[in-house]
């Protein structure tokens, strides 16, 4: 007889999969068999579909073309537990044997035997998933952590804070809602060192490797109430408190939740590389400015959006003006008042106003779909009940936005903290403290005009 040998173990335990052999091949040698091949899965699970790169199916591709005679497994389970399997195994026409007996699957009494085995495995299986369900959903409940791939920011345990990945967590936080786009969050923590816990793909030619971070895994990182003390379970943020503790605060992560989840955020483009890009306005029409313009060679420019007849000038004198000014405004004593929040706002009753708001546009839906509303009442419904929510999110997000001066204002050197921020601070303080209109310079004129250069402050 020329038999396979069947390794298999759901968890990558040291010597597993060698007791598995020693036991398997003396059987064989006590019966006079040849061992013709030793099929290996470890860290495999027998209840998941196995893919075409495993032992378990190149032992059916060996069998099929009869290479083997005898499956050997030191038992059915470690061999298969879904009848599908047992199926796949019927069609080679292989013998199985094991170390608890023989199968014969080519007769009707074997198979119906190891069809009852194999339920008999698929039924334990289930139960002790139940099981595991159970406990896991209990744990989450009390606050504590369920398990899983290690969350950014913590340790292996989900509870100790990894300080240098948590200031990064709560500095991505803060940059958000300062504007900073997700891309540039992500290739900040890229340049800083730092990895996702996915795995890289076979297709990406780095197998294996950890996964850099990209805008769509920041976002989900700030999607998580981990960040703020929360458990998650199964898509639905739990009540209790968490065991773990949290990195940021409720005002803070309520905001970012109603900056990321508002309709009318822009999809993510091309970060600016230009101070006023998308910022400034024409002094014609109104549009913003954006990047370009220029005929010559190397020297940026501004332009029109909408049209590039209405201005056309360079990018540099213009943004040492508006620095100098912003820099002055910044060094004086009553920086701080301009962003002052009117007193009195009720962010708890904004949220709750917005959560009631979402269920009523849930409910129009259910009332037209029930024939209650005309097309034209719903419509006008929604449109109304939309423009407040998105007044509500607007204003959570403000509410909860963090200073965007940071440490400028009060500096002993106003200019060196400002050549310290990134580019996306920067512009977050100019689009949070003025509004810069850029006119045309006039035909012919060579010299900078400060008068050409609008700036209406904030109030």
């Amino acid at each position: 007889m020329r038999a396979g040998i069947y390794l298999r173990q759901s968890l990558d335990v040291a010597e597993g999969i060698e007791r598995q052999r020693d036991r398997c091949a003396a059987m064989v040698h006590a019966r006079g068999w040849d061992v013709v091949r030793e099929y290996r899965d470890n860290d495999t699970s027998a209840s998941k579909a196995r893919g075409r790169s495993t032992g378990w199916a190149q032992m059916l591709a060996d069998a099929s073309d009869g290479m083997i005679d005898v499956a050997v497994a030191v038992n059915l389970d470690r061999l298969l537990r879904t009848q599908t399997d047992l199926s796949a195994l019927i069609e080679t026409g292989v013998a199985v044997t094991t170390l608890e007996g023989e199968l014969d699957l080519t007769s009707a009494s074997g198979e119906m035997q190891a069809s009852v085995l194999t339920a008999m495995a698929r039924f334990e299986v289930r139960r002790k998933s139940e099981r595991q369900i159970r406990a896991n959903e209990s744990r989450a409940r009390s606050g504590q952590w369920v398990g899983g791939r290690r969350p950014f920011g913590f340790e292996a345990d989900g509870i100790t804070v990894r300080e240098p990945e948590a200031d990064a967590v709560r500095e991505g936080f803060r940059d958000l809602l300062l504007g900073t786009s997700l891309a540039a969050i992500a290739r900040r923590w890229n340049q800083q060192g730092f990895v996702t816990g996915q795995a890289r793909q076979a297709r990406s030619g780095h197998a294996g490797e950890p996964s850099p971070w990209r805008a769509d895994a920041v976002r989900a990182v700030l999607m998580n109430p981990r960040y703020a003390g929360r458990v998650r379970y199964k898509g639905e943020t739990l009540s209790a408190p968490a065991k773990w503790p949290a990195l940021i605060d409720a005002a803070t992560f309520e905001a970012v939740q109603a900056v990321l989840q508002n309709p009318a955020r822009r999809s993510a483009g091309r970060a600016p590389t230009h101070l006023l890009t998308g910022i400034a306005l024409c002094g014609v029409c109104g549009a913003t400015a954006h990047a370009g313009g220029n005929a010559r060679q190397g020297v940026r420019a501004y332009r029109c959006s909408a049209s590039s007849g209405h201005f056309a000038r360079r990018a540099e004198p213009v943004e040492e003006y508006v620095t100098t000014v912003i820099l002055a405004r910044l060094a004086r004593d009553d920086a701080r008042e301009l962003l002052q929040r009117s007193p009195g706002l009720d962010t708890d009753d904004m949220r709750l106003e917005a959560v009631g708001v979402r269920a009523r546009l849930d409910a129009l839906a259910v009332d037209f779909a029930d024939g209650a509303l005309t097309a034209s009442q719903l419509r006008a419904a929604t449109e109304r009940l939309r423009n407040r929510l998105n007044e509500l999110e607007t204003r959570l997000a403000d509410a909860g936005r963090v200073d965007v001066l940071g440490d400028v204002v009060g500096a002993p050197d106003v200019a060196a903290a400002w050549a310290s921020l990134t580019l996306e601070r920067r512009r977050a303080i100019i689009a949070t403290l003025m509004t810069v209109t850029l006119h045309p310079p006039g035909r012919g004129t060579r010299t900078f005009r400060p008068e050409t250069v609008g700036i209406d402050w904030a109030r």
